[in-house]
């Protein structure tokens, strides 16, 4: 049971999120990976401590925002849409047309709709990486293990796995600099492979319909509905 949900939650932040893409495929390698990569896993240390408090905080600072995504896959797919993110637990991903999923956290369970195939799909929101960074109160030295913060000029980006083991891969945060400002983050899976989200055009603490985050099964409505 612990492998098919380690594998759904994969799957749905992952592999199978680009399954139709809104752009050409063939995407040039991204330069922030390959200049990341040359750097060592901890640029900075003796400051680790104290930087992770300070990305911590603006996390938490962050009760809402709205805007723009654009994921990259590894296969060299671009799928783009609407995100809303209402902390704790509560996220929308609104994939453009013609990809027909949506991705919607209801602070429990993440559910992957894919409107084409009429499927429902669903997790623990806690068996995902994005667990991490959608809790209440954000304590990445605490409930990680952090294996890396690469402090560049224009970006602090921290990466980090489960500790415990049970959940597979890793999840690199990508924030701006300037004002700690999340603009991507990376989930690497336990294959080797690479799914970038981009974050675009974002308002931050506006007020969120909290039906955005409610998503149901029109099918078992249906039953529902027969059996009356």
């Amino acid at each position: 049971m612990k492998t098919m949900t380690k594998l759904l939650a994969t799957a749905l932040l992952t592999v199978s999120a680009p399954i139709m893409v809104s752009a050409q495929v063939g995407v040039a390698p991204q330069p922030t990976l390959q200049r990341a990569s040359t750097l060592p896993a901890f640029t900075h240390p003796q400051t680790v401590p104290a930087d992770l408090a300070s990305v911590d905080l603006a996390l938490n600072n962050t009760g809402s925002f709205q805007g723009r995504f654009t994921q990259y896959g590894s296969d060299g797919s671009v799928s783009s849409g609407q995100v809303h993110l209402q902390r704790p637990g509560r996220v929308r991903f609104e994939y453009d047309a013609p990809n027909p999923l949506l991705i919607v956290s209801d602070g429990v369970t993440l559910v992957q709709q894919d409107r084409a195939l009429e499927t429902f799909d669903r997790v623990p929101l806690a068996a995902t990486p994005l667990h991490y960074f959608l809790k209440e109160n954000v304590r990445l030295q605490e409930d990680t293990e952090v294996i890396g913060f690469q402090k560049l000029p224009t970006q602090w980006r921290v990466t980090a796995r489960d500790g415990s083991g049970e959940m597979a891969g890793a999840i690199t945060l990508v924030f701006d600099a300037s004002n700690l400002a999340l603009r991507e983050w990376i989930i690497a899976d336990e294959f080797g492979g690479q799914t970038r989200v981009e974050l675009s055009d974002l308002r931050y603490n506006d007020r969120l319909d909290p039906r955005l985050f409610i998503l149901r099964d029109e099918r078992e409505d249906r039953r529902d509905r027969r059996r009356r």
